[in-house]
């Protein structure tokens, strides 16, 4: 299995598993997923985790065989993993935590958001099937989208967020895995000449 899957499926295993780890109060309706792994909170070394297997298996599909289309989705891997490692505030106010930590990785979190889109608007202009250039172009539009959902409704913005994530990582599940070893604008016949892709 790609490192990039099973990375995807770490990382969805501990947010789904989150609400029966962390601290009582959590609500996947409200909470963001950062909030599972954040600063001197029970049991947030299974979200660092996740975020570390997500943003490795990435780093480490994408770099095996190398190519420019796939390096939006490394660098959001990078992101993603780092952002793991520089944690949210706690869910509770009362609890101590380092503002300038906090603050590292709402920066990361928004590069991943914009690596990502990126990622996606780039292979959309270089796919010729109509059916992934406009599911790109789509994705793309609700990684922009989505997180100004939450922005506008906060106490949604967990369940926005992971609605957000379930179509990221479906297509990072289809399409990522094959970014580094062909171009989603072409396919090969069996003599191996390259033809464009319906």
């Amino acid at each position: 299995m790609f490192l990039s899957r099973t990375g995807i499926l770490v990382f969805s295993a501990a947010v789904l598993a989150g609400p029966f780890y962390t601290v009582d109060g959590y609500s996947v309706v409200q909470n963001v997923v950062s909030e599972l792994g954040a600063q001197n909170t029970k049991n947030s070394s299974v979200m660092l985790t996740g975020f570390l297997a997500l943003g490795l298996g990435l780093v480490v599909d994408g770099m095996r065989r190398f190519q420019w289309s796939a390096l939006p989705f490394i660098a959001f891997g990078v992101f993603m993993a780092l952002a793991g490692l520089f944690a949210h505030k706690p869910l509770a106010p009362s609890v101590p935590f380092s503002e300038a930590t906090h603050a590292v990785h709402s920066a990361l979190a928004s590069l991943a958001g914009v690596a990502v889109t990126v990622g996606l608007v780039w292979y959309a202009i270089r796919a010729r099937s109509t059916w992934r250039r406009g599911t790109a172009v789509v994705l793309g539009a609700l990684c922009v989208v989505l997180p100004l959902g939450m922005l506008a409704v906060p106490p949604y913005q967990g369940l926005i967020q992971r609605a957000m994530y379930l179509l990221v990582f479906a297509w990072l599940w289809a399409y990522f895995p094959g970014l580094h070893t062909a171009s989603p604008s072409f396919k090969r016949t069996a003599t191996g000449t390259p033809t464009s892709a319906a």
